[in-house]
């Protein structure tokens, strides 16, 4: 057996992807606080941290353990029981991002030592994807790691360590001895470099029914960030759908990845395979009933750009600006480059840059335009984008909530998978899944409800504080699905965005809780959500129970919308001319707000 320990790690914190991590970009109102913070903590962090990694090689197969030392834990836990909440977030990050360079570190003496011993690395196997969490005792018991101890549920103390185990090959050639993101349940980590695989549950319901005229027909299409819903509609009512996964996830998970690819000069090949998911879902609903008379197409400002190969300069810095936000006529083999009929294509403009046509579409299905009393409009995602208005004046404004609530950055966190913990009920001791299958992690509606649960049985604090008997060792849900403190921070952060957005919203507007006479919650993640659940552990104000309204997929629904009237051209162009956008970025009320709903 061979046993290499490495102390020596000449390591600085990368502060950008620290901030990127949190969802702070320049121009966002809390980018100079946190900012700020990191500076003033930079060297504390430096003078606390104690990292180690041991390497120990037996039979082909080397045992991995990296460690930055329990002072950090330490130390994240007293900002936040002095109330520094994110100070203690922010500390967990740069943690975080030190384990991901000493990775890189330990990855580089593994080269040296195979290029020496004669072997490469045949695969990565992490936990709990390609072994059970409970085997993560042999990995401490083969490195033998001072200080580093395991919990009753299989996890790592301190908490920030990490272990997994290299399979070796005498093929000196190969090493794949890197992190595999095609096996990671965190598949919206910022560092992702490929997508997981699987069968999304695709969202294309929504609260409309279309009154198509006798002979007409059209082929409604929503193109969102994770997927992509296809519907064909005639007066007889939807004749069929089609969903499929938004192939441009592989740029990167966010809007502002892509944004960041198409800068680099790969706007073509985002372009390219977004046509053809079109060409091909197009193909897929109109099979067996010929093209259609008309395509109406929506999608936030972002996918529009990368769909039409539009420069996404301006998208990309601050004060994030579009110049192609009008509503866009044309025919679907000039959108596509193809050689399919050129049937009359519309393609909904846009608010602002983060307010795009699939939102004006949604406020169109809701007829904003068309009521007198003050109405709110939430659609939840990585970034919740809200409007509150009436047929005079509508404010609009988006939030980067992050990716916790569509399962990303949360340890055993999953999308809208089979399988996919959606619901839970702690005192019947129940728990729901996607189409019933066993459990694999937790997707949104799963992470809020649990929270929910956990909070009203007393397991987690006002702070976000689990409590002592899971503090270190993390909830568990199922024997492979464990819920931790820092899935609880990440949890308080998207909370944190979208209530605080919703007020400062509301503040600006004028308008007082009693005000509001229906909340419309849009997208896949309110689809399923309990709104009790939700506002218990306040995502949303208690006081919008009673009072909101799940309306699905409202993107494609106003779509669908748009070819049953007549009028839709004037009235999305009256949404478009009455809305106006509000700027977090430049809000001291969100930021204030952003800082006091972090507590639940």
């Amino acid at each position: 057996m061979q046993k290499i320990v490495v102390k020596e790690f000449d390591v600085k914190i990368n502060k950008d992807n620290v901030m990127k991590t949190l969802g702070c970009f320049e121009g966002n109102s809390v980018y100079d606080t946190v900012s700020g913070y990191f500076d003033d903590m930079e060297q504390i962090f430096s003078d606390l941290v104690s990292p180690i990694a041991v390497i120990c090689i037996e039979d082909m197969t080397a045992y991995c353990l990296l460690t930055v030392g329990g002072k950090i834990s330490d130390y994240s836990k007293s900002l936040f029981d002095s109330g520094e909440g994110m100070k203690g977030i922010l500390a967990d990050t740069m943690a975080d991002e030190y384990l991901f360079a000493m990775d890189n570190v330990v990855a580089d003496r593994i080269k040296l030592e195979g290029a020496l011993g004669g072997f490469g690395v045949k695969a990565r196997l992490d936990a709990p994807k390609d072994f059970p969490l409970s085997e993560q005792k042999v990995i401490l018991e083969k490195t033998g790691v001072k200080d580093v101890n395991l919990t009753s549920a299989f996890m790592f103390e301190p908490v920030k360590t990490f272990g997994y185990m290299l399979e070796l090959t005498k093929d000196e050639t190969v090493f794949n001895a890197q992190h595999d993101c095609a096996k990671c349940s965190n598949f919206d980590c910022p560092r992702r470099s490929t997508i997981k695989g699987g069968k999304f549950e695709v969202l294309s319901g929504y609260e409309y029914t279309p009154r198509l005229k006798k002979g007409d027909s059209a082929v409604c299409i929503d193109i969102g960030t994770t997927t992509v819903a296809f519907e064909l509609v005639t007066h007889q009512g939807t004749l069929k759908t089609y969903k499929t996964i938004n192939p441009q996830r592989r740029f990167g998970l966010d809007v502002l990845s892509r944004i960041e690819a198409s800068n680099r000069g790969r706007g073509d090949e985002l372009a390219s395979v977004i046509r053809y998911t079109l060409i091909n879902g197009y193909s897929e609903v109109t099979k067996g009933y010929g093209d259609t008379k008309k395509i109406v197409i929506a999608g936030n400002t972002t996918m529009v750009h990368l769909l039409m190969n539009y420069s996404c300069a301006s998208l990309g810095e601050y004060p994030f600006k579009s110049e192609h936000l009008g509503t866009l006529k044309t025919t679907f083999n000039k959108v596509t480059n193809s050689n399919i009929a050129p049937v009359e294509t519309v393609i909904y403009g846009g608010i602002s840059a983060f307010v795009g046509g699939d939102i004006v579409s949604g406020l169109y299905m809701c007829n904003f335009d068309k009521s007198d009393k003050v109405n709110m409009f939430i659609d939840l995602g990585t970034n919740g984008e809200m409007a509150i208005g009436d047929t005079k004046k509508i404010l609009v404004t988006s939030t980067a909530a992050g990716p916790a609530f569509e399962g990303g950055r949360i340890s055993c966190g999953v999308g809208s998978v089979d399988g996919a913990i959606c619901g839970v009920d702690l005192e019947k001791g129940t728990l729901k899944t996607i189409n019933d299958k066993p459990p694999v992690g937790l997707c949104g509606t799963g992470i809020i409800e649990l929270v929910s649960e956990l909070m009203d049985k007393g397991i987690i604090d006002n702070t976000g504080l689990l409590n002592d008997d899971y503090f270190v060792s993390g909830y568990k849900v199922t024997e492979d699905v464990i819920f931790t403190q820092n899935d609880i921070r990440q949890v308080q952060m998207a909370k944190a965005a979208v209530r605080a957005g919703i007020e400062t919203l509301m503040k600006n507007y004028g308008a007082e809780f009693d005000d509001i006479d229906t909340v419309y919650l849009a997208g896949g993640f309110g689809y399923g959500l309990s709104i009790e659940k939700a506002c218990n552990m306040g995502i949303l104000p208690k006081e919008f129970i009673g009072k909101t309204k799940v309306i699905g997929n409202s993107s494609l629904g106003g779509c669908v919308k748009y070819c049953s009237c007549d009028d839709g051209d004037v009235r999305i162009e009256h949404i478009k001319e009455i809305s106006s956008e509000i700027s977090l970025g430049n809000s001291e009320d969100f930021n204030r707000l952003y800082i006091e709903y972090m507590n639940f």
